[in-house]
Formats: structure tokens, sequence, C-alpha cells
């Protein structure tokens, strides 16, 4: 219904209360107001008079603002919070919004050159901002904008660096939204961009397509080394915190070389050489820094849920066991990275190895978080993961068939009796 203002009651400032009788005031149709809005005693709109409603901004009906001085609506539009220096308050669908002051912009001559941009680098994605009343006096959509894959939409507002603008957000991964990487040995980039396209609301359109290119670069890490391929063998689950707050989201994940910088890929763990080392690493995102990560126990066995009869203790209590050659707890409850390494092998009569390993945030105040533990006993704070399968190949039989692992019997054959252990004689 339109506003009929026929009585306006001034109160000497920018705005004054709605005196109107379309619709009436609340006082002339024994109107009330509840949280939902102002109803006459025949169900239809009201608006309160001066300090009558306490609901506040759901006092007011369309095309009418609240004006919180005098605790009463009001026919001019009031923006809350306050627009920013380059706005003006408008009504837009009847609702008081904050718009690109077109006066302002036209005062300083500015073109489609003067656009920025704002780019903000986090550890896993790659977050892209442009100023919203620019673009949009430029005759520009800045909240339909994507990225260089056209279907990564859903531009949000906000407010960043006292302007108010669009932002998207892309994780810092191979591929993502169109992401292209350049890695060297120290850097790992990833390059994508905003595209803007000009407003054709109104059928016409007057700007034509802006693209806004940006990168970040991270150093290469067992994390970001991650995020460099398509499919690594990872698995990422929350470890309990306890009541000390804080998500504590952490990942086990494969590598194929001791500085931990390549994953192991899906598509290659079912063709490793037996005796080749293979390196894991676990990295936990709790940000507590009296916090450390520590793995407790980690096992190999040929089931793929870790239930079997057949299990190879590798680590316990934190520390190798010594049940199996080559194993090498290269980190383990000093920080907020476990490592450690094992020469690749396989069971007799069976295919495949998976690994399992339990994990716990240790408070490194307790000095015992690094240390070895002569218990056998799995901590129930303790959160298991699991990889696999891994498939070995021994490579120096020339007559072996492509999973022919099963028949290295130097490693397994002669000291697979020390190894395969029962469920109860395990934990």
């Amino acid at each position: 219904m339109p506003i009929e203002q026929l009585t306006i009651v001034d109160i000497g400032c920018a705005s004054s209360c709605y005196g109107g009788t379309s619709p009436p005031l609340c006082s002339t149709c024994s109107g009330s107001c509840v949280a939902s809005g102002c109803k006459c005693s025949n169900s239809t709109s009201c608006v309160p008079d001066q300090g009558t409603c306490s609901f506040n901004t759901t006092c007011c009906p369309s095309s009418l603002s609240w004006y919180s001085t005098l605790a009463c609506c009001t026919v001019d539009p009031i923006c809350s919070p306050a627009c920013l220096s380059d706005e003006v308050c408008q009504y837009v669908n009847q609702t008081a919004t904050c718009v690109a002051n077109t006066t302002y912009y036209q005062s300083l001559g500015l073109n489609v050159y003067n656009v920025t941009s704002i780019l903000t680098c986090n550890g896993s994605n790659m977050t892209i901002s442009v100023g919203k009343n620019l673009l949009e006096y430029l005759h520009y959509k800045p909240s339909a904008s994507t990225l260089l894959q056209s279907n990564c939409t859903g531009a949000v507002v906000s407010i960043l660096q006292g302007q108010r603008v669009y932002s998207l957000v892309v994780n810092s991964t191979i591929g993502a939204c169109g992401n292209i990487m350049t890695k060297n040995e120290t850097f790992v980039s990833f390059t994508n961009a905003i595209n803007i396209a000009g407003n054709s609301d109104n059928g016409l359109v007057t700007a034509g397509n802006l693209s806004i290119q940006f990168s970040c670069a991270y150093n290469v890490t067992m994390v970001t080394s991650l995020y460099t391929v398509f499919h690594p063998v990872a698995t990422t689950q929350d470890l309990n915190s306890g009541n000390t707050g804080g998500e504590a989201s952490t990942t086990l994940a494969a590598y194929t070389n001791p500085s931990y910088t390549s994953p192991l890929q899906t598509s290659q763990q079912e063709d490793l050489a037996i005796g080749s080392s293979l390196y894991f690493g676990m990295n936990t995102q709790f940000p507590d820094p009296a916090f450390v990560l520590r793995i407790e126990q980690c096992f190999a066995t040929p089931t793929s849920d870790g239930s079997g009869t057949i299990k190879v203790m590798l680590i316990s209590g934190g520390c190798p066991t010594g049940q199996v050659p080559d194993i090498q707890v290269i980190e383990n409850g000093v920080s907020k990275e476990v490592r450690f390494s094992i020469a690749s092998f396989s069971f007799q009569n069976f295919d495949m190895v998976y690994i399992f390993c339990n994990a716990r945030l240790c408070n490194s105040a307790s000095g015992t978080c690094s240390s070895c533990s002569s218990s056998r006993e799995v901590s129930q704070n303790t959160t298991q993961f699991g990889l696999g399968p891994f498939i070995f190949v021994d490579t120096q039989d020339s007559s072996s068939s492509t999973h022919n692992g099963l028949s290295f019997t130097l490693l397994v054959g002669s000291i697979l009796g020390l190894w395969v252990l029962r469920i109860s004689e395990m934990i």
C-alpha cells in the first residue's frame, strides 16, 4: 500500500516521525505491536505512534525506516548501520539501503582503470575482493562476479579496509575454480582471476566485461604440497580437543621424498617398489600453542578396516617397535607435525597393505610428549587414521606379475613370524 504522508511530526532533525493515515497510526485503529510487526484491530498494517513500539526495526512497514533517536517510523530512509562516506541511503525495493553516491564519484572523475582489488592469501585459500560502489557506479554488477571457472560464484558483500566490497574465496589447490599452478623447489603459486560482467538489469549493457588476475605464493611445506596434486593419498579428521576449544582438523598423508614436498597420488599407490622408502606426515591445525601433535601407535595390516588378526606394529608408545626394519620416527610430539618413514613391504598371500595410526593432542607442559612410553595401551583420547591400500611390486624379479610383491620372501617370509601378531597380543 502506498504511503500517504498527511501529517508530519517535525522534530527539528534530519528525519521526522510519520504521522500519516495510509497506513494509519496504530492509535487510530486500536492497533498493537508484536515482534512480527504492528497491526490494527482488523489485522491491517499500522504504524506505531512515537515511543510505543519496542521491537525497533520490525515496527515499521515497507518504505518506512526506524528512527531510533525518537523511537518512531519515518518516511526518510535511514540505514542501520550507517552508510560509508562514498554512499547514500535510499529506498531499494522498499528497504532503506546504502548505495553508491553518484555525485561523489562524478566529482572524482574515476573510470575502470581506477578499479582495484584486495587479495588475502590464507594457508588453504585465497580471497579476492573488489570495491562494490565504484564498480556499480561504472555500471558493473560485482554481485554476479565469477572466477575463471564460471560456475564458481557466490560473491559475499562485507566491509574491508573502509570500503564495501564483494569477495570470492577459492581453495589454494590445483585446478580449484580454474586455478593455474606453478611450482619450484621453494614456492608454489596459484593464479586465478575474478571476472565482473557489465550490469544488464535494465536491458542495456554499457560496460564491457572486466577481468582482474590474482595470485598467491606459498612456501612448499608438508601441508602446502598437498595442494599441488589432484588426488593425494591423505585422510583428514578432527582430534579430540577436550575443553580447550578450537578446531583440531588433522591430516595424515603419504609422501615419496624425505623433504615431504612430493605427495603420493592415488594413481601411484598401487605400483610401489618393495624396499623403497615411503614417508608419512601428519599435521594438525589446532591453534593452541601449548599443544603438540603426537602419534601413539601405528600398525600395518592387510585388511581395510584394521580389524584383522594379522598386524605388524610399526610404532608403539610414540617410538619404533623394532619389529620392522628401516622404520624411522623423524619427529613426534614436538610440534604440530609428525613425520616417520618405512621401507615398503608386503604380507605373504595378501595383495594389499594398510597403515593405521592413533594420534592425539599432547600438552607440551607435561614434558612427556616426545618421550617413548612403555605402555602398549592406546589412549582413549586418540583418533585413528587409516591410509591405503598400498600395493608393493617386486621390481627386481623380471618374471614377476603386476603385483608380484607377494613373492618377496627375503623381507617378509623369513621374519613374518615375528610380525604376525594376534589382536589380543597387540593391544
